[in-house]
């Protein structure tokens, strides 16, 4: 691109993950041999606008937090007290550091705390405005390791990097955690059990915006330690991820649903805090109205949660998750990653 170019936006897809969420953490997948992630892109977006500023200044205006973060430059630019919020995207700005003042707008489509990847998505897509507007080399898989790093800084416990490489590739993918390193398989579905997914999967959300960096780190410390159920249930959640993989390359409908129950099943004994009783109350309607499996979206439980149901209950499932005090958002899989709109 142009280094000329004065303003740009970048946009992002979410994720939903299906299956084998915590195995993607340093040094967790090591343990078990190897770690197996799936998930799958969706079109609840993440934006990012850049401006050129013609002086030195920071702007950041995010839409979401109804927060403005200002100074007369970079060095100048603090994420403390009722910005703390904002410290990834300081964080990133440092890091890549722009060769002018810069107004900075984001926004996400995808409820805070959801556990729908929303911050990687957000970095993914700043780390690629600023390099595009440097005129920078692009190299997703770069943005992705030093993405990792720098969110691990920010969040201050152990994260893993599934989350980017929807927001950086989109579509479904398969991402096995090996020795040799990351190893990135996109999953080609057919057109007819893609659209039996979508029509398939309610994607829901409870109202509770939840942090779940600090749960999986206590779900590595147990493991480490050695408490026989967490260590368990992690083989277990490694075996229904290769199961579901099986699934996914079959088309095998029914064994996907099966696989989504028995990962929800497993993850939720993990640790304190993966679910709450809001969420076990949510599950418990939608599974009397019809619905067939439920798992909560993050790897240490987020906000969001997925509910598959048969066609003929989908209505009545809906209904009990908002009678229930949830609510239902509309989504679609997406085969785009990060895109740049000059």
């Amino acid at each position: 691109m142009d280094k000329s170019c004065r303003r740009l936006k970048v946009t992002t897809p979410t994720r939903i993950d299906l299956a084998g969420g915590t195995l993607d953490i340093y040094p967790l997948y090591l343990f078990e041999g190897f770690g197996l992630t799936l998930n799958a892109a969706i079109d609840l977006s993440c934006e990012v606008e850049l401006e050129r500023r013609p002086d030195e200044g920071i702007r950041i205006e995010s839409q979401d937090l109804d927060l403005v973060l200002e100074a007369s430059c970079l060095d100048e630019l603090k994420s403390e007290g009722p910005y703390a919020r904002l410290d990834l995207v300081v964080r990133i700005l440092k890091f890549y550091k722009p060769t002018s003042g810069l107004t900075l707008r984001i926004g996400s489509q995808a409820p805070a705390g959801s556990g729908l990847g929303g911050s990687s998505s957000l970095l993914v897509g700043l780390s690629t405005a600023l390099i595009q507007l440097e005129d920078l080399p692009f190299d997703r898989r770069q943005i992705i390791d030093f993405g990792a790093d720098i969110e691990t800084q920010s969040i201050r416990v152990p994260t893993g990097k599934q989350d980017f490489f929807p927001a950086a590739y989109g579509g479904f993918n398969a991402l096995w955690f090996e020795l040799q390193g990351i190893r990135q398989e996109r999953l080609e579905l057919s057109g007819q059990f893609k659209g039996q997914l979508q029509s398939r999967i309610l994607l829901g959300y409870s109202g509770a915006s939840r942090f779940s960096g600090s749960t999986n780190w206590e779900v590595m410390k147990r493991y480490i330690d050695g408490e026989g159920e967490t260590v368990a249930r992690m083989g277990k959640i490694r075996q229904t991820a290769i199961a579901m993989y099986e699934s996914l390359k079959r088309e095998d409908f029914d064994h996907f649903a099966q696989c989504l129950a028995e990962e929800w099943n497993n993850r939720k004994g993990l640790a304190e805090g993966v679910s709450t009783p809001g969420i076990e109350t949510i599950f418990k309607s939608a599974e009397q109205a019809g619905a067939v499996a439920n798992k909560v979206c993050g790897a240490g439980g987020g906000g969001c949660f997925v509910s598959l149901v048969p066609d003929e209950c989908k209505a009545a499932v809906g209904e009990a998750i908002i009678r229930n005090g949830g609510k239902i958002l509309n989504f679609a899989f997406t085969e785009c990653g990060v895109q740049v709109i000059k």
